[in-house]
This record gives C-alpha cells, sequence and structure tokens, in this order.
C-alpha cells in the first residue's frame, strides 16, 4: 500500500435496498444504513438541493452535508423533525456509524469462541472485547462490538468504552485513519503545522492519522479552516461534513471550510482548486510561494503555506506576466500548474530588465549610499565579487577544453553547446554570422549599427561576442564610433602588461612572468610582476599606485616601439600611444627577472613616455578577447609569441578590477543560479577632462561562462527538452561621458549608466535564440 493511501476494501459500500433503524431511548435518532454509491463531487455545494428534510439546518454550514448523508440513510434526524446539527456525537453514535458503513471490513482481532453468531448488526458478537459499561441489551452494543472487533476503537484501561461520551475531532480523525486504512505519511507534526495554527494542541497518538486524513483530502475545520479545534468535540453537521468527504460527496461540503492535500504537481486533468478553497489548500499554497519566491513576487522568509495578501500579490504579478486568467476565475487548474513547474525565474528577470530607464534608476539609487568620491560600481572592489573566491580557477576555465577537461563546479556531466556559425536575434529576423577572429593586422568587420540601442551617452563602444565553431574562437563584431580613436584612459593600462609578456615569452618561451620580479636595473630586489600588476588593475597601492605601475611597464620601451607594436597587431594606423598616466614610472629604468632561470629577460628602454594615449573601443575589446580567448584562436589572430603560463597572470591581475559592472549586471539579471564556471576580467578607467569639460568613464572587460538556464539546477529550474548548455562569452569596450557642470552627480549619473547598458547587453546575449551547431562535454571536480 502507498504511503497515505486508502484502502479499498475499507470504502466498499454494499447494496442493499432495505435500511436498518436503530432508536434510543432517550432520542429518536435514526442511523440507517444502504446501497451509497461514490459520487465524485464538483468544486461547489450542490445547486440542485431539495427542500430541508430538517427543520433546524436552514442556512447551517453543513447544511448539503447533512441533506447528503441522510438522504443515504447514514446518519439521520429525531422525530420532532430536528437534525441538532450542533449537537456533539457521542463514542456510541460514532461507532454504529462506522459499523454500517463499513460493513465488510475485515476484524484484525480474535473473537473469543462462541456458540451463536447472529451478525456483526443483528445480535451480540459473542467473545468479543467485553466493555464494563455496555451491556449487551445496550442499544449500541452490536455497533460497538463490531467497531472493537475491527480495531476501530479499543476502549479505555480500566475496560470501559463510554459510550455516551462526545467523542473529540482527533478521535474522529484516529479511528477514520484506522478504519480507512491509512498509513502514517513522513513528517506528520511538520504536515499539521503547515495547516493548522493550533497543531501543537493535537495529541500525540493522533497526529499521524490526521495528517494521513489531511492528505486524503477528508478533514473539514468550521469555523476557520487554517484551525483543528483538537479540544472541541465533533458536533453531528462536523460528522456529516466529514463523511461527505469519505464517501467522496465532496459537492455536499462547503469549500470554505474543506481542507486539501494536494501539491502543485497535483493540478492535472480534471483536478482544479476553486477559490474558497485557497486558504485550506496550505501544501499547494506552499509550493505556490516558493515558486513565487524565486520569482521574487513573493518574500522567501514567510512561505508558511498561508493564502494571504502577499501571496495573492505575488499570484497576480505572475499570471498576469504569464497572461493566466487565474486570479480572474478563482481556479487553479492544470494550466497554471504546468506554467509554476516550467516558468524559468531568469526568463521573467530578463523581461522585466527590457525597461532599461528603470534599471537605470534602480542603480542610480544605489548610488546615494555610497560617500563622497565612491560610487556604487565603480569602487565596489573584486572582493564583493560572488566570484571572487573562484579568481584562481579563472585560467584553468579559460584554458579547458571543452571536449576533456573538468571545469564544471558541480563534477557532473553536461553537454555544452556554442551558439554555432550563426545565430538569430531575439525579437527580429536578423540572423547574425560569426566569423574566424581578425589576424594580426587586420582589422574586423564591425555591425556599425548593433549598438544602436545604447544610451547616447555611450560615446564610443565595441562588442565582440564569441561562438566556438570546430574548437576555434569565431567572432562578431558590433559596434558605435569602435574605430574612433580617443582617451580611453585608465583602460589602455592593460596592453604594456600584455606587451611584456609578449616580449618576455619572446626572448624565453618557456619563462613564467608569475615567477618574475620588476625590479631597478642592476638591484638584487625587486616586486613581483602579479603583484604590480594588480595594483595597476586595483589601485589598492600594496606597492605603487596604478599610474605609477602603469608607467614602469611602459619603460620597457620606447614609445615608438610600444606604439608600433599596437599599430602593427591592431591594424590601426592612425592611433596614438605614447603616453604615460600623469605620475612618473615607479622605477624609472626596470628590467625584468626570473627567478627561475636567474636571468634577466627584458631590460630598460631608458627612454620616457611623454605624448599621447588615443586607441579605438575595437583596439580595447580586441586586447580583452585574445587575452581571454588564447587558448582558442589560431597563432596568426594570438597575442605573438606569449605562453598561456604567463598570460594567466594578467588574467589573475585583471580579475581584480575595483569595478563590478560585469557582476552587476548578473546580479539584476539574477543569472548567479545559471552561471558556471564564470570568468570576469576587466579594467576601468576614470576622470573629468578639463579639455572637454566632462566626466568620462571607460569599461573593457570579458567574460566567459557556462550558461545552464535550461537546465534543471535547482528547485525552480524547469527542463527545458532539447536545451543543452550554453558557452557564452563576450569581450567589450566603451566609453561614457556627461557634462552637466557638476563633476560629482557626472560621476554617479555615469556610474549608474555604465551599469545599466553593461545589463543591457548581458540582457540581450543572453536571449538570443540559439542556433546550436556543436556540443561538448563539460566536467569540473571538486
Amino acid at each position: 500500500m502507498k504511503r497515505g493511501g486508502v484502502n479499498a476494501n475499507a470504502m466498499r459500500v454494499i447494496f442493499r435496498r432495505q435500511f436498518l433503524v436503530l432508536s434510543f431511548s432517550f432520542a429518536s435518532l435514526v442511523l440507517g444504513y444502504r446501497k451509497v454509491e461514490r459520487l465524485i463531487g464538483g468544486s461547489g455545494i450542490a445547486s440542485d438541493r431539495t427542500s430541508s428534510l430538517f427543520s433546524d439546518i436552514q442556512n447551517h454550514w453543513a447544511e448539503a452535508s447533512i441533506q447528503a448523508i441522510a438522504k443515504r440513510g447514514i446518519l439521520n434526524g429525531y422525530p420532532d423533525q430536528t437534525f441538532r446539527p450542533d449537537s456533539f456525537l457521542t463514542r456510541a453514535e460514532f461507532a454504529v456509524i462506522l459499523s454500517l458503513i463499513f460493513l465488510d471490513a475485515e476484524p484484525v482481532r480474535e473473537p473469543m469462541q462462541s456458540s451463536s453468531l447472529n451478525g456483526a448488526l443483528n445480535g451480540a458478537i459473542n467473545g468479543a472485547i467485553a466493555f464494563s459499561d455496555v451491556p449487551a441489551a445496550y442499544w449500541a452494543y452490536s455497533g460497538i462490538q463490531q467497531a472493537s472487533l475491527n480495531g476501530w476503537f479499543s476502549g479505555y484501561h480500566n475496560g470501559t468504552f463510554l459510550p455516551n461520551q462526545p467523542i473529540s475531532r482527533t478521535q474522529v480523525m484516529a479511528v477514520l485513519g484506522t478504519a480507512l486504512g491509512f498509513e502514517s505519511p513522513a513528517h506528520p507534526l511538520q504536515i499539521l503545522k503547515l495547516y493548522f495554527k493550533d497543531a501543537d494542541r493535537i495529541p500525540d497518538w493522533t497526529r499521524w492519522p490526521t495528517a494521513a486524513a489531511i492528505l486524503q483530502d477528508i478533514v473539514v475545520s468550521y469555523p476557520d479552516v487554517r484551525q483543528f479545534y483538537p479540544d472541541q468535540n465533533a458536533t453531528r453537521g462536523e460528522v456529516a461534513a466529514i463523511l461527505c468527504r469519505v464517501l467522496k460527496l465532496n459537492h455536499a461540503v462547503p469549500l470554505a471550510y474543506s481542507i486539501r492535500g494536494l501539491g502543485i504537481n497535483d493540478l492535472k486533468g480534471n483536478v482544479t482548486v476553486a477559490f474558497p478553497q485557497w486558504r485550506g489548500s496550505a501544501r499547494l499554497m506552499q509550493d505556490i510561494q516558493t515558486v513565487l519566491a524565486n520569482f521574487q513576487f513573493y518574500p522567501a522568509d514567510r512561505i508558511n503555506g498561508e493564502y494571504n495578501f502577499e501571496t495573492e500579490q505575488g499570484l497576480t504579478t505572475f499570471c498576469d506576466f504569464y497572461s493566466l486568467n487565474t486570479m480572474k476565475t478563482g481556479v487553479l487548474d492544470e494550466k497554471l500548474g504546468w506554467t509554476l513547474t516550467h516558468a524559468d525565474p531568469i526568463d521573467y528577470f530578463l523581461a522585466s530588465a527590457q525597461d532599461r530607464n528603470a534599471v537605470y534608476k534602480e542603480f542610480l539609487a544605489q548610488e546615494v549610499a555610497y560617500p563622497g568620491n565612491r560610487l556604487a560600481f565603480l569602487d565596489r572592489g573584486a572582493a564583493s565579487s560572488r566570484y571572487f573566491a573562484d579568481i584562481s580557477q579563472f585560467p584553468a576555465r579559460l584554458a579547458a577544453k571543452l571536449d576533456e577537461e573538468v571545469i564544471t563546479p558541480s563534477a557532473e556531466r553536461l553537454r555544452i553547446a556554442s551558439l554555432g556559425d550563426s545565430t538569430v536575434l531575439t525579437g527580429t529576423n536578423q540572423r547574425v554570422f560569426f566569423t574566424p577572429f581578425p589576424e594580426y593586422g587586420t582589422l574586423p568587420a564591425i555591425d556599425s549599427t548593433g549598438l544602436d540601442f545604447l544610451h547616447p551617452d555611450i560615446q564610443e563602444a565595441c562588442l565582440c561576442v564569441g561562438s566556438l565553431v570546430n574548437g576555434t574562437m569565431q567572432t562578431h563584431w558590433s559596434g558605435r564610433n569602435a574605430l574612433d580613436n580617443v582617451e580611453m584612459w585608465s583602460t589602455t593600462k592593460i596592453i604594456p602588461l600584455l606587451n611584456v609578456v609578449c616580449q618576455a615569452n619572446a626572448v624565453q618561451p618557456d619563462a613564467n612572468v608569475r615567477d618574475c620580479l620588476v625590479r631597478p636595473v642592476g638591484s638584487p630586489e625587486g616586486y613581483g610582476f602579479y603583484n604590480l600588476a594588480v595594483d595597476l588593475v586595483s589601485y589598492q597601492r600594496a606597492i605603487a599606485s596604478s599610474n605609477a605601475a602603469a608607467a614602469t611597464f611602459k619603460q620597457f620601451f620606447t614609445p615608438q616601439e610600444l606604439e608600433n607594436w599596437v599599430r602593427n597587431l591592431t591594424g590601426n594606423r592612425y592611433l596614438d600611444f605614447t603616453g604615460r598616466y600623469d605620475e612618473p614610472p615607479f622605477i624609472q629604468n626596470p628590467d625584468l627577472w626570473s627567478q627561475t632561470t636567474k636571468a634577466v629577460l627584458l631590460k630598460s628602454a631608458y627612454s620616457d613616455h611623454l605624448g599621447t594615449n588615443a586607441i579605438s573601443t575595437c583596439d580595447l575589446a580586441r586586447f580583452a578577447a585574445m587575452l581571454g580567448w588564447h587558448n582558442y584562436l589560431p597563432t596568426a589572430a594570438r597575442l605573438p609569441a606569449a605562453q598561456w603560463s604567463s598570460l594567466e597572470t594578467v588574467v589573475r591581475a585583471m580579475a581584480m578590477d575595483n569595478a563590478r559592472y560585469l557582476d552587476g549586471a548578473i546580479e539584476r539579471l539574477h543569472l548567479s543560479s545559471s552561471i558556471q564556471a564564470p570568468v570576469i576580467v576587466s579594467k576601468v578607467g576614470f576622470g573629468r577632462s578639463q579639455i572637454r569639460d566632462r566626466t568620462e568613464l571607460c569599461y573593457v572587460g570579458l567574460v566567459w561562462f557556462i550558461d545552464t538556464k535550461h537546465l534543471p539546477l535547482g528547485d525552480h529550474r524547469p527542463v527545458q527538452a532539447g536545451k543543452p548548455a550554453v558557452l557564452r562569452t563576450f569581450s567589450l569596450a566603451l566609453r561614457a561621458a556627461k557634462a552637466l557642470n557638476n563633476a560629482a552627480e557626472e560621476a554617479r549619473q555615469l556610474d549608474a549608466r555604465v551599469a545599466a547598458e553593461v545589463t543591457e547587453i548581458l540582457r540581450r546575449i543572453m536571449t538570443h535564440t540559439d542556433s546550436i551547431f556543436i556540443c561538448y562535454r563539460w566536467e569540473e571536480e571538486n
């Protein structure tokens, strides 16, 4: 038997046209038996009710239940045409009722030897338990003996039955649990507390049958369906309603007092829950609240199974978003159940973020919490990132071969897909194509209208979206003034870092810059390459200021050497890259010394960089992409001579950027639950131009992650058939500007604006209609 199931034999009712009338000396209560067909009731009280059989039940809450039971001869009224619905039912009366309903129940106790057995209801059952207060002449003797023989009642320790004692509501549940063959469900008290505010007052010995009765939909509780009233005796009206539910005469029981044990997965076919029953469907409400909490439509710390104002508001918002008419019809049905179990919160968050002005206002409101010259996103700090602890794993994730390596934190095998060689942009019929990464010295083909959606404050921008095709990174480039050479402030500091790596590996391919010291020429002491690189990126000043550290890395080359290297690599013949960053170098004449080989790899060029830096967003996005995608680019498209063993040091350093615009975008879109193996590297630049009389904010970054949005990674994450996880990666560079004649306000608005635009870029990338081209195997060990 399944846990909580009903014994089918216990529910069988034998057809008879006659019914037995038992009279009481103290009153003329009539208990009758005849065939009762199981009626699978509807969701409301029968509308074709006949005139009342009794004079005292009009407008009584259990009127329909009383009539349904009385018409079946199970529980009738008194000679004066009354039913007395609020009078208590005695133990004797309930025993007789059960012995009539479950006439075919099999005894569980061995009767004593008897010379005569006249039947269950037509004489005494000799040898059954003899209760001292139930003599053979007692009107209910046969019913009590049968109930005892069947194990429904046991009496008291002193040998009495107390037949005239009112039966409590808890005893009714305990007896029915036995009669119906219920099995104890798991965690009965937990079930009871979910449904009833007074669950703690339910006696221990009746908890499991009461919980089982809830799951079997036979509990009725009046006047408050959220209270069980365990200390109260059962009235005749209550018992009539309960018996209607036992016999599946649900149409005769008021919905407002009927308790339902179903959950969200039970809303299938014809199974529905009408509005009056919502309060009594605590398990279903708990399931709904859990889903709503995942959408942030309901507070996650108040999931309690109660249908309250917050539940109503959350369910209304959910139904409005998915165009469901549930709140209009007041019926929870299969369509709602399917939507609740298949809806992905991320789809909602992505859709809700389409209102970019609202997102911008949200971000702008966060600026208020940052005092003085600190900004909400630019100054958030790497340690605030939820992926901060993963930084040491970033290089391995970028180096992984998807069909060989072990990458995902869950240690499970995933089916990974790329975007293929083309994809259709969501909401359009536009198909964009991915082409090979441009080779050394070649400019990429840029879609000059692809970033038209960006806010006008974004003056220049370039976005490079990657897609793996046959193990090689293919790209699609979009831009706004992406080839214009402009001052990109501190974002260009990553270029001398990358140049040092390339030149060092050109001298010694197996050298790892993480093992190198940057030191004054001829000095035995120096500073770790990584440590200086972190100061350059993060402004931590552990060794030097960011400007001084960046100027130091430029000192390995003459201005013209460095500028020519950048021009030849990018194909941008008109850029300028001969300037410094407002401070002299931390080390005026450095050399790069390998602690492993005890050799100098690079020497100072003994030259100063006193010109200007003007470079395009396309160039910067390209450098970020060449760093992050090094292992998936052909040799002709890679950073020349650079080895991954050295580039990984730059990856870890750039992960320490103070600015967390990509983190903010992931948080706003609630993507953290769908992202595995993330990598975020970036560099921010910021300042107020006296020449242009405005504040400018620049940002370059690369992101890489496995999008598991369509995989069942949590209770709220449904499976979307045929949808594998998708590798998503892109690099971007942008410059935003604001002129308000108020430097502080310009900074706040620009910080919020860049955060909003990066969020929009990520949202659009996440909502591509993916053309799956190739799948890979992807795992990660813990």
